[in-house]
This record gives structure tokens, C-alpha cells and sequence, in this order.
């Protein structure tokens, strides 16, 4: 599918639990910290994301609901660990796979101007493509020359996207 005009109506920006971490870059944000962190206490998460307590208590409950994160002991302060996620879409025209490292390109968005501008131009299921491109891009097997042929973009925003995607990738 190419990517040069956003179409929202794809599989990854619509519905569901999953679909809306897709769409909040903080929360994504959370989760991913989470992930990386686990058995994390709200308090690590405010002051090393700085966010503000209630907007990290509010979506590590959202995340707890959808069963995204738990609650790792009983005790005070109370620690959370992520879950995996790994979910398949596929529609007729195409497949696509909710990550941990989807959801991590998602949230570096808050960051990073480059992912921040694809999204706006390609939607997330762009995203999700750039992502793919990206894992072969890191091992080798393909250029950003390959990715702007294949995708119809330009040779500087297939590179540029690839390389903000690269530390997605490699962690």
C-alpha cells in the first residue's frame, strides 16, 4: 500500500482498546516506558517522563483495563509491568501487526518531529509500513532508494523516517 496520502480509514486508526494507544502519544508513551521498565512506580514514571501525576495515574489505569499493563505486587508503592502486545489485523487489501514497537514509534512522535510529520502525511498504518521497512533497513537487506521506489515517496523522507525508526528497531 502506498503511503502518500493519509488514509485514517485503515486499519490501525480505527476501533477498539489498541486502536485508541495507537491515537494518544502520552499514553503510548507510558506503555512504553512500562515495557522497557518494568515493575515501574507512577512516581519513576512522572518524574522521568514529566507528566503530570493524575494525566500518568488516569492512562496507567486505562492501560490496566485494557490489560495492556498490571499491577506487579500488592504492596506501596504499587510497581506495573506491561504485557506483550501482539495483535493481527488484516483486511482485504492488507496485514499489520500492533507492537510493542508500534506503539513505542507512536509515542517517540511526542519527540521527534520526523515520526510526527509522517504520521500527519501517511496515518499510522504508514507508520506501521515504515516500521516493516525499518527492521530490513537496519539488517541490510534493503535502502531507503528501495523503500521511497516501492512507496512513492521521496528518496529524503524514506531516509529520513528510516532513520528516526532505526533506535525503534534496534533496542
Amino acid at each position: 500500500m502506498a503511503t502518500r496520502e493519509a488514509d485514517w480509514d485503515t486499519p490501525l486508526d480505527t476501533g477498539g482498546e489498541a486502536f485508541e494507544l495507537l491515537g494518544n502519544a502520552r499514553k503510548a508513551w507510558i506503555y512504553t516506558y512500562i515495557h522497557h521498565h518494568p515493575e515501574t512506580t507512577i512516581r519513576e514514571i512522572v518524574e522521568t517522563l514529566d507528566l503530570p501525576e493524575r494525566t500518568v495515574y488516569e492512562y496507567v489505569d486505562d492501560l490496566e483495563a485494557a490489560d495492556f499493563v498490571e499491577q506487579a505486587n500488592d504492596g506501596r508503592p504499587a510497581t506495573y509491568t506491561a504485557h506483550d502486545i501482539d495483535l493481527q489485523l488484516v483486511t482485504d487489501e492488507a496485514e499489520r501487526r500492533i507492537t510493542p514497537e508500534l506503539v513505542e514509534a507512536i509515542a517517540r512522535r511526542m519527540r521527534d518531529a520526523d515520526i510526527d510529520t509522517y504520521i500527519h502525511r501517511h496515518g499510522l498504518d504508514g507508520l506501521a509500513v515504515a516500521l516493516d521497512y525499518a527492521r530490513e533497513y537496519v539488517d541490510g537487506s534493503v535502502t531507503h532508494q528501495i523503500m521511497a521506489r516501492e512507496q512513492e515517496l521521496s528518496a529524503l523522507e524514506a531516509g529520513v523516517i528510516l532513520d528516526a525508526l532505526r533506535p525503534v528497531v534496534e533496542d
